[in-house]
């Protein structure tokens, strides 16, 4: 069983503060501290606060949840990364994990269609990562169709129950020069501590 781990994030990364009570002053803080104007400010507060939302919708509370905002001054997120514990099945492993990043490719249901799938393994230090990038079709309310690129990245440590696995979404068609690459780089700094035992 995992006991700890953690994700060695860049200083344009920002962990979002997910608690009821502090989550709105956390938005003005954070748009208020890195956005150089008024205009800026609002908009970041605006896209921020839209994260909160969404991630507090999904009600799964035991998620870590960061941002990436490289460019202030636009007021635009370039991506979000949702991370956590995955508890593995009885003899999941890497081949298994990858099997079912695989089964996505071509699926379809209402409102979404997975146009690409591309799927790797690789070895990290905390274990193997096994990976996915992920180009999906969601046809809004209003009949608009918007186009999601992320990544889904499992670390897999030997022995282990668990998995961490991270999710990266592009806010932005131009977020990353090479996301499979960028997202990598950033998931091959996954620490993990096994209990003992």
């Amino acid at each position: 069983m995992v006991a700890d781990y953690d994700i060695g994030l860049p200083d344009d990364w920002y962990p979002v503060d997910l608690s009821p009570e502090s989550s709105a002053a956390w938005v003005q803080q954070l748009a208020w501290d890195v956005a150089p104007s008024e205009d800026a400010k609002a908009a970041l507060a605006g896209r921020l606060t839209a994260v909160v939302d969404a991630v507090e919708g999904l009600g799964t509370p035991q998620l870590t949840t960061a941002v990436w905002i490289p460019t202030p001054a636009t007021g635009e997120l370039a991506s979000l990364l949702t991370f956590g514990l995955v508890q593995l099945a009885a003899g999941q492993g890497p081949e298994a994990y990858l099997a079912t990043l695989v089964a996505d490719e071509g699926k379809s249901g209402p409102g979404t269609t997975f146009l690409e799938v591309h799927t790797w393994t690789a070895q990290v230090d905390a274990g193997i990562a096994v990976g996915a990038y992920n180009r999906i079709a969601h046809t809004e309310p209003d009949g608009q169709t918007r186009v999601e690129e992320r990544t889904v990245i499992g670390v897999l440590p030997p022995r282990s129950k668990e998995m961490v696995e991270c999710i990266f979404t592009a806010q932005a068609s131009d977020a990353f020069d090479d996301i499979v690459e960028q997202t990598m780089g950033l998931a091959a700094t996954i620490s993990v501590v096994l209990e003992k035992g």
